[in-house]
């Protein structure tokens, strides 16, 4: 019995199944052996990493569910679960296709994102736009996949690819707000999940009860213990960045910089306004003590690939380590570009011809956009201009020099630290640059 033979027979089985309790040990074994020769398919062809992936992941039966698999990080490991009448109904290169689309939804840490996104924006505009930034990068998936060309038309919006979830979510978000409510569909948990339900495929996720750091933990030791071998390109950087620790200890700096800064005022209903105290509809404020985060990066000529290389993985601790706002200044003798960073992906590479080094482009954009009340975190060799010819308006200044070269600026206006590393002599693998470990103790202080 071929591949498929074997598939309709399952799927013919399944329909007739009305409670989980009637797939018995016979069925489930056939089913599993089913998926390991989806799984042996990819081991045998171009996606060895998406293969070995999935022998680590533990597999079970669930016909709650409203989409063909679903996954969800637990202590003993990932845990992925199948809607038979669902994924049957697949063939074997959308099988493929839906096991990639859940390891990327786990190496792009859309598990953590998502719950960060749920305070800004709806259900079905985070399920939506998790599912589109990774679905670009999958091929054969199923017809009734959410791409990036389909939420255009259907919701009157311009997105483009290789952009972050948050940034999708926003935007789908804004249209859905501007259209009428739509009447919202009870579900009935009793009955078998034979159709597909996008807007609930992540539902699931809410019995995840690991903590954060836990799934970054099982994340990255799943990864690592692939080994980099066939790695695709997007995943390249994200296991780079497990494998390399940063020098500095951002959480401590972090901390210690942050709360004393004040970024406006917030409404409150917890405290009355102070010009109308009779008012009881009025809100009050409190001071807002989110400030914005920039971190600039000298891009400049002087600037060696291995010292920005450095520099990433110091930002990437940055954005592990804070819910604030972070915003990347490249510059230059000028400011090449500004964007905001929301994760790993929203990186970008290097642009080209650069020019010389000048810090003042920084300052200058800082006062013309009024961010006093930011924290400037600088990256550089060092090697540019004596004198600022802005002074800035902005508190708290972090200058983060890469190498041995002496500042040029006779006043930083803030603190200046270095981070010195060594590129080690690799005799086996493949891993990338190897770095030295130790935190610097002056960041201690």
């Amino acid at each position: 019995m071929n591949f498929n033979e074997k598939r309709e027979q399952l799927l013919k089985q399944a329909y007739d199944v009305k409670d989980i309790r009637e797939f018995d040990s016979s069925y489930t074994r056939e089913f599993f052996k089913l998926v390991e020769e989806v799984i042996l398919y990819l081991l045998e062809g171009d996606d060895l990493f998406f293969g070995q992936f999935m022998l680590k992941i533990k597999r079970n039966i669930r016909i709650d569910i409203t989409y063909p698999i679903a996954t969800i990080p637990k202590r003993d490991g990932f845990n992925m679960f199948f809607n038979p009448v669902l994924f049957l109904q697949c063939d074997k290169d959308e099988m493929v296709a839906l096991f990639k689309h859940e390891i990327y939804h786990i190496m792009y840490s859309h598990f953590e994102r998502e719950k960060k996104m749920k305070y800004s924006l709806n259900k079905k505009s985070i399920n939506i736009a998790l599912d589109i930034s990774i679905n670009q990068y999958i091929k054969n998936l199923p017809s009734w996949s959410k791409k990036i060309n389909a939420i255009n038309m259907e919701y009157n919006l311009m997105l483009k690819g290789d952009r972050s979830a948050e940034e999708y979510g926003e935007e789908i978000y804004k249209s859905i707000k501007s259209r009428i409510k739509e009447p919202k569909i009870t579900d009935n948990k009793d009955e078998l999940y034979n159709e597909i339900n996008l807007e609930n495929a992540h539902d699931i996720w809410e019995e995840i009860d690991i903590s954060e750091e836990e799934i970054k933990s099982l994340t990255k030791k799943t990864a690592i213990s692939i080994g980099d071998k066939d790695t695709p390109g997007n995943f390249q950087k994200i296991i780079l960045g497990y494998k390399e620790r940063a020098e500095i200890p951002w959480q401590l700096v972090l901390r210690n910089i942050l709360p004393s800064l004040r970024s406006g005022y917030k409404k409150t209903v917890m405290r009355r306004d102070r010009r109308q105290q009779d008012r009881l509809d009025l809100r009050g404020r409190l001071p807002n003590n989110e400030a914005e985060l920039i971190v600039a990066i000298d891009i400049s000529a002087s600037m060696k690939e291995e010292e920005l290389h450095k520099i990433l993985i110091e930002i990437l601790s940055i954005s592990r380590n804070t819910k604030n706002k972070i915003t990347i200044i490249e510059c230059d003798d000028n400011i090449e570009r500004v964007y905001k960073l929301r994760g790993e992906k929203d990186i970008k590479k290097r642009s080209h011809n650069n020019g010389a080094t000048a810090f003042t482009p920084v300052f200058k954009y800082i006062l013309e956009n009024n961010l006093r009340n930011a924290v400037l975190i600088y990256f550089t060799d060092g090697v540019g201009e004596k004198e600022l010819s802005i002074k800035p308006i902005n508190k708290k200044i972090v200058w983060v020099l890469t190498g041995n070269e002496e500042f040029s600026l006779n006043n930083p206006y803030g603190q200046v630290k270095r981070i010195y590393k060594e590129k080690e002599e690799v005799h086996e693998g493949n891993i990338g640059l190897q770095m030295v470990n130790e935190v610097i103790h002056e960041w201690a202080r």
